[in-house]
């Protein structure tokens, strides 16, 4: 796939100014600082506090309610008016067909 000469250098760009030597030690092990804290607890024969069986429901977003709502909010609003009253008129009625012969 060959990528136009703009693209290029402005993805050159980005690369070379968004790029840096990776050190592991600014990274912070989450998991392993748990765990240590967890082994540490057990070796002083304090009681481990375990997580809940369930997960927090703190910050649960619905996505369909979401989405409905930015819908609804691009969507523009409706002129008053543009309905009937709702009342419909009955439909007339066609020609009478009639025998032949």
């Amino acid at each position: 796939m060959k990528l136009p000469s703009e693209m290029m250098k402005l993805a050159q760009h980005i690369i070379r100014t968004r790029s840096a030597d990776f050190d592991p030690a600014m990274l912070e092990d989450h998991y392993r600082r748990a765990l240590v804290r967890i082994l540490r607890r057990k070796q002083a024969k304090r009681p481990v506090q375990r997580p809940s069986s369930k997960p927090s429901r703190e910050n649960v977003v619905n996505l369909m309610d979401a989405l409905r709502r930015s819908v609804a909010a691009e969507r523009p609003a409706q002129p008053a008016g543009r309905r009937g009253t709702g009342k419909r008129t009955p439909a007339k009625r066609g020609a009478r067909h009639h025998k032949a012969g």
